[in-house]
Order: C-alpha cells, then sequence, then structure tokens
C-alpha cells in the first residue's frame, strides 16, 4: 500500500483540475479587492452624508462581487471543472471569513445567516468559475 502524503493529495488535486495554490491566490485577490472597496465606503460614509444604514447591504454585494472574481479568476487558471474550482474558492473565502470572525468575536456563533453565506459564497464562486472558464475558452480561441 502507498504511503498517503501530501504531495499524493497534491497530485489527486492537479489530476481533478483542481490548484490549492491558484485556489489561494484567487481568496487572497478577493480579500485585497474587499478592502479596497471597503476603505472607499468608509471614507465616502465618513466624509459624506452616504447613510449608514446601506453597511450591511454594502458588505454582501462587495462579497458577492469579491468571490465572483476570485472564482473568475481561478477558473481561469484552471485546466477544466471551472465552476468546481470557483466555487471551493468561495467556500474557502466564507470559511476564512466566518474564521476571523469566530476569533474577533467572542459571542460569534455559527446560526442559519452563517449557513446562507456558505451557500451563497459556494454559489457564487461557482458562477465565477463558469465565467472565468468561458472567458478562458474565449481568450483561446483568438488566438
Amino acid at each position: 500500500m502507498e504511503k498517503f502524503n501530501i504531495s499524493s493529495l497534491q497530485n489527486m488535486a492537479a489530476d481533478r483540475g483542481v490548484s490549492v495554490g491558484t485556489i489561494l491566490k484567487g481568496v487572497v485577490l478577493a480579500y485585497a479587492i474587499a478592502l479596497i472597496i471597503f476603505l472607499i465606503f468608509a471614507a465616502l460614509i465618513t466624509y459624506s452624508d452616504f447613510p449608514e444604514s446601506t453597511i450591511p447591504t454594502l458588505v454582501v454585494v462587495t462579497t458577492i462581487f469579491s468571490i465572483v472574481v476570485a472564482g473568475a479568476r481561478v477558473a481561469r487558471r484552471a485546466r477544466n471543472k471551472g465552476w468546481l474550482n470557483g466555487a471551493i474558492s468561495g467556500l474557502v473565502y466564507v470559511v476564512i471569513l466566518y474564521f476571523i470572525s469566530a476569533l474577533a468575536y467572542p459571542g460569534f456563533v455559527f446560526d442559519r445567516s452563517v449557513l446562507y453565506m456558505l451557500i451563497l459564497g459556494v454559489l457564487t464562486g461557482a458562477f465565477g468559475g463558469v465565467i472565468g472558464i468561458n472567458l478562458k475558452s474565449k481568450y483561446h480561441k483568438k488566438k
């Protein structure tokens, strides 16, 4: 029986078109985009009459946009299964987000809204993956 190690896990993932490094790079890009958008809106809210009541909606829209971008970027780098790569990147994004939330807020609980965000992250990541894999094939056809 062959010994199980991390390189064999990476080989299995690569055979299936899933790249751990690419997914992590996509998630880092998504967080960078979200940070930039949040900084812009923080300045708008601070220095203008922008209504603070829009913050929850802004957070959700920014998160969705960031996950779609991450899914598309990851899928453009993938050999196949863009939807799967995108879905995994969305899942990783939301899991990291809620892990940080649990560390930052001692009263954090796993409730229905967390489950909804996990599902939303997977679905929007998969959507971004579909977009990315189609952009990849469209780009390669032009060459």
